[in-house]
């Protein structure tokens, strides 16, 4: 198991270290090919930028490779990338053995690649960004010379992409969700669905509540999952106050019946709006318990849905 975490903190780790690459020359002209390149550069970016303290010990070159070679798998790693970051890294991630540099940093590349490649894809956007011109980006970035976009200008472009993606992605799963068996549209357009209808009381906005939830993104990828809670600590999630969450639990949860279970979709305003880049939430919800407010949150700083 701390071998398996160890490799996801990898994935998000990486590289640098021959610099002595040539510079591509390349023009960028339109819209995508800006944007194509600051994606990839911003790929780079998340792994120079996330501590590793052997990040110069890499191989600048096999991370490229990597990266370049994954571009169009959703597979991170493979056994044999798994055992040359253990040897490379030790069983607890706090070795590193030159021998296994060369493979390692490939491996490391193979990871950036396919994080890259795979949530781009899930979002449906593959065919927006130009892959030649995001390799050029992320080896750029690499040696921090990702200098052909402006920096306001890059990380504007690539904000404003993920907030028009997110909203049409938001868009689908809401009309999705309308399909849904025992489903109907309540207050600010979100979608109610009952699983399991309780048989007690409902809040209001300024109720304690007790429930349990997993939250999951408009790609359904499991974004939280407030069950581990209890396995971890042998209790449910301490209760929440409906007017300390997200407006769309607020609204929900006066609709909602104790001892219920639902799943709501939130449409992205009123979730986290422009702070998550406009992303629409989609919530499994047990509803334990609920009561005036004091009577059930604690007040100890508590688990929010994120």
């Amino acid at each position: 198991m701390r071998i398996i975490a160890f490799i996801a903190v990898v994935a998000v780790l990486a590289s640098c270290g021959s610099k002595n690459a040539d510079e591509e020359t390349v023009e960028l002209k339109t819209f995508k090919d800006k944007l194509s390149y600051s994606l990839g550069a911003e790929q780079a970016k998340m792994i120079t930028e996330a501590g590793d303290p052997n990040l110069d010990r890499l191989n600048f070159d096999d991370i490229v490779l990597g990266f370049n070679s994954n571009l169009n798998s959703k597979e991170a790693v493979d056994s044999d990338c798994r055992n040359s970051l253990t040897k490379l890294y030790g069983p607890y991630g706090q070795d590193f053995d030159t021998v296994f540099v060369k493979k390692g940093s490939f491996c490391i590349g193979r990871i950036a690649g396919s994080v890259f490649y795979t949530g781009w894809s899930k979002k449906g956007v593959l065919n927006q960004i130009d892959m030649k011109l995001a390799k050029i980006g992320f080896k750029h970035a690499l040696l921090k010379k990702d200098t052909l976009v402006d920096k306001q200008l890059s990380m504007k472009m690539m904000k404003d992409f993920l907030v028009s993606i997110n909203k049409k992605t938001g868009e689908k799963m809401l009309a999705s969700a309308k399909k849904g068996s025992n489903a109907r549209v309540i207050d600010g357009g979100i979608v109610l669905e009952t699983i399991e209808e309780g048989t007690g009381g409902s809040p209001t906005a300024t109720d304690d509540i007790s429930a349990n939830y997993i939250l999951t993104s408009a790609e359904g990828d499991t974004v939280e999952n407030s069950f581990q809670y209890k396995i971890q600590n042998g209790t449910d999630l301490p209760a929440m106050n409906l007017g300390q969450v997200i407006q769309g639990w607020t609204i929900a949860f006066q609709q909602m019946k104790k001892g219920g279970k639902y799943r709501i979709s939130v449409p992205w305003n009123l979730a986290y709006g422009e702070q998550r880049n406009c992303e629409s939430l989609k919530f499994y919800i047990e509803f334990n318990d609920y009561g005036p407010k004091g009577t059930l949150k604690k007040e100890e700083p508590q688990m929010m849905p994120q």
